[in-house]
């Protein structure tokens, strides 16, 4: 299992913020601007699905 990885929403910011990082702050913050909105980091797996 891989680990997962937030990137912050603030457009100065935008630096990756792990689980840990989560962790040593009260409630969800960026511990690198302080912003509160944290977008999830999408997968790198493609997927191709046939139309019927």
């Amino acid at each position: 299992m891989s680990m997962i990885i937030y990137y912050c929403a603030n457009r100065k910011c935008g630096k990756e913020v792990t689980p840990e990082d989560l962790e040593s702050l009260p409630g969800v913050k960026c511990p690198h601007c302080g912003g509160r909105i944290l977008f999830k980091a999408r997968p790198k797996i493609v997927r191709n699905v046939e139309a019927i």
